[in-house]
């Protein structure tokens, strides 16, 4: 009886995308915050939403994301929205 190749679940692979994707956006910039979007995107697998500090050139970290992002979905066959944006100021 011939055995068939078991494949990932979804879940499994959009898991490990997300946690690959977090782990080299804190290795380039290790003050990163990372949350998911807010708003639901139509044909996105994974949609997050990166905080630098305003010392960082926003363009070169979009930049970043972008490369990161074309390199994850090539390895997983999955679509990435990852928008980049400043800081947000705490409230006391």
């Amino acid at each position: 009886m011939k055995t068939q190749k078991k494949y990932p679940k979804k879940s499994h692979i959009l898991a490990e995308a997300a946690l690959l994707l977090s782990q080299k956006i804190h290795e380039k910039f290790s003050e990163a915050v990372i949350s998911p979007l807010e708003l639901p995107y139509n044909g996105e697998d994974l949609t997050i939403d990166v905080r630098v500090s305003e010392e960082k050139d926003l363009r070169a970290v979009a930049d970043q994301l972008i490369h990161f992002s074309l390199e994850i979905e090539d390895r997983y066959g999955i679509s990435i929205l990852a928008q980049a944006g400043y800081a947000r100021a705490e409230h006391s």
